[in-house]
């Protein structure tokens, strides 16, 4: 991997998990419109900003960074059927249409770029 994009990889993973747990610690409830409404919201945005801590810190470290990387690239996977279900629901939790799109296609640019930094450390 070429070096600048791979320190850009390790910084926007960094940056992205510590601000998602940030915000789902703190102020969850921007979080619940993605949330099933047969799932508890608020015990789900918790916990699932627990492993975006642990990716977050994970990533700036070089021994675990490998890890952190394809941690990522594994929970932006859990969440794609999230952003594909928001995709056609009739009240999307990302307006508007074209951004939640984008969202999907960045899904899979964010999963590209944690296989990419967990790949450098293997």
């Amino acid at each position: 991997m070429d070096r600048a994009i791979y320190i850009f990889a390790v910084g926007l993973i960094a940056l992205w998990m510590l601000a998602g747990a940030w915000g789902h610690f703190f102020r969850p409830e921007l979080f619940y419109a993605i949330v099933p409404d047969f799932l508890p919201k608020r015990t789900v945005v918790i916990l699932s900003g627990i492993p975006e801590l642990f990716i977050g810190l994970g990533v700036l470290w070089p021994k675990t960074r490998a890890l952190a990387g394809l941690g990522f690239t594994l929970l932006c996977l859990a969440f794609l059927p999230l952003h594909l279900w928001d995709l056609v629901r009739d009240t999307p939790a990302i307006t508007p249409y074209p951004a939640a799109v984008f969202r999907v296609f960045l899904q899979f640019v964010l999963m590209w770029l944690g296989w990419r930094v967990w790949r450098a450390g293997t």
